[in-house]
């Protein structure tokens, strides 16, 4: 008989995708471990996006609830954190579109199909040199669609095609705002004076 007993895993030590399968299989203490693993991402997230602190706790809640009981929905194809991201960024668009603050203008989608990844990468290579005083500045200017764009793509470094997903659109309408919000602080930084 050996005197080692193998120990359970401790729950601390469990992938968010094996914290889902538990709850699904009724260990609803759990809950609690994916609330304080995602309550603080999530409400700064909001903050980000709605610039409103008080609103954002409302929100974070509601999210939290949002993907606490669609958890049996979780199908596993992507990690769990880019499905709470993704619950995240869409609830709070859909917040921001209901308050008028934000809209994504329907742009023909086809102008920018064949927009080719090594041209994205080269004009996010472009962004991330920009100083990082010289990006807030331009920040400060855009519309709230095209901050939440920015954000995707550089403050949580989806791919297109988790953007495409997140804001349910093709990739290539993904590609074509991405390309419009690079113009955009392209003509934003044409204007800017050297000094800032």
């Amino acid at each position: 008989m050996s005197l080692f007993r193998p120990t359970k895993k401790d729950s601390s030590q469990l992938s968010d995708e094996e914290v889902v399968e538990s709850i699904l299989a009724g260990q609803q203490h759990l809950l609690e471990l994916l609330y304080d693993r995602y309550s603080a991402r999530v409400f700064h997230k909001c903050i980000s996006i709605v610039k409103d602190r008080e609103m954002s706790k409302d929100l974070t809640h509601d999210i939290l609830v949002k993907v606490f009981t669609n958890l049996v929905k979780f199908k596993g194809k992507s990690a769990f954190s880019l499905w709470v991201h993704s619950i995240t960024y869409n609830y709070c668009i859909d917040y921001l579109k209901k308050k008028n603050k934000l809209r994504f203008n329907d742009l023909d989608a086809t102008a920018y199909e064949n927009i080719p990844d090594d041209q994205l990468d080269i004009e996010d290579k472009l962004l991330t040199e920009l100083k990082l005083s010289q990006l807030n500045s331009l920040f400060d200017r855009l519309d709230p669609d095209e901050k939440i764009i920015l954000m995707m793509r550089y403050q949580d470094d989806m791919p297109v095609k988790d953007i495409a997903a997140t804001l349910e659109i093709s990739e290539s309408a993904a590609k074509m705002r991405l390309k419009r919000v690079r113009d955009q602080l392209a003509i934003l930084l044409e204007k800017m004076p050297n000094d800032e």
